[in-house]
């Protein structure tokens, strides 16, 4: 036995009692909104992981890197699935790196429609709800408008390839303060730009709370101006990128608004631990049950 599975076994073993003190229970999570962990916030293979999210009252899920498992693989998170009653949400479209499927790039366009055809295959074993397209690396000899109408053009190209599914996708901005350099989308209104230019149900904007606090702040506001164009959530605390209540974010009213709006899509917990480990993973189920006691 592994080091990394004796911690997964504790993690799972502390999940019904924690369940029960915060008010989970085996039919429902308790929660106001859809939070769903993403993959490696605990240890253990995957269908283990999702046995311990459920455990403790979320009923949905994302997997950054579920295009690197096997079919087998992804046969069995969707047999888990079906076990738990739980919904998936998020994985990346983008397998080749940032450049090679840059956006604003059209010669990097084939390639990332490969990957968008290959992410339409796993929708429909998986029946993910939502999939990130990320924009890639700014593109030095394109002027900024020239960049946008190549992103525009790559995404109506995925949207025909996507529009008789019930996936969506949805472009990411990423912060290039702390974290990602050269990026290309980076603030909501610019993803909002091209997502109009797109036009079309099934491409949407990824609205990270992270990246959005960093990039531009006025997190509540941004959420409601480009409401109507945002197809998914994540999170995560500034700094740190950290559960609620590690940083400077008041999430229970952000929860707040986004409840308010009527939201119904699953919340990506696209973050890490404060603490490692049984306890980390207790803190995080803590802090989002706090943060979830908003009134309503």
């Amino acid at each position: 036995m592994t080091v990394s599975r004796r911690v997964f076994l504790g993690a799972a073993a502390a999940a019904p009692a924690l369940a029960a003190q915060t008010g989970a229970t085996a039919s429902g999570s308790g929660f106001k909104l859809r939070y769903g962990p993403r993959v490696g916030l605990v240890q253990g293979a995957v269908p283990e992981q999702l046995d311990v999210f459920h455990r403790a009252g979320f009923r949905a899920f994302e997997y950054n890197g579920l295009p690197g498992n096997t079919p087998e693989q992804i046969r069995q998170i969707r047999a888990k699935m079906d076990q738990l009653g739980m919904s998936m949400g998020t994985f990346v479209v983008n397998r080749g790196g940032w450049r090679p499927t840059s956006l604003p790039d059209r010669a990097a366009h084939p390639r990332f429609l490969e990957d968008v055809k290959r992410a339409v295959e796993l929708h429909k074993i998986v029946r993910n709800e939502v999939a990130t397209v990320t924009s890639g690396l700014r593109v030095p000899h394109l002027t900024f408008e020239q960049q946008t109408r190549n992103a525009i053009e790559a995404l109506r190209r995925a949207a025909e390839m996507v529009e008789k599914t019930n996936l969506v996708l949805v472009l990411e901005p990423l912060n290039e303060k702390v974290d990602h350099a050269g990026y290309f989308v980076v603030y909501s209104g610019h993803a909002a730009e091209i997502i109009g230019g797109v036009n079309h149900p099934n491409v949407r904007i990824l609205f990270d709370i992270y990246h959005q606090q960093i990039s531009e702040g006025n997190i509540i506001n941004h959420l409601g101006h480009y409401w109507d164009l945002i197809g998914y959530i994540q999170t995560g605390d500034v700094p740190g990128r950290r559960e609620p209540y590690t940083g400077e974010i008041n999430y229970q009213n952000v929860f707040r608004f986004i409840h308010s709006r009527g939201y119904k899509g699953i919340l990506g917990l696209e973050h890490g631990l404060s603490m490692p480990g049984e306890a980390g993973w207790k803190k995080l189920v803590e802090a989002y049950r706090r943060a979830d006691a908003f009134d309503s």
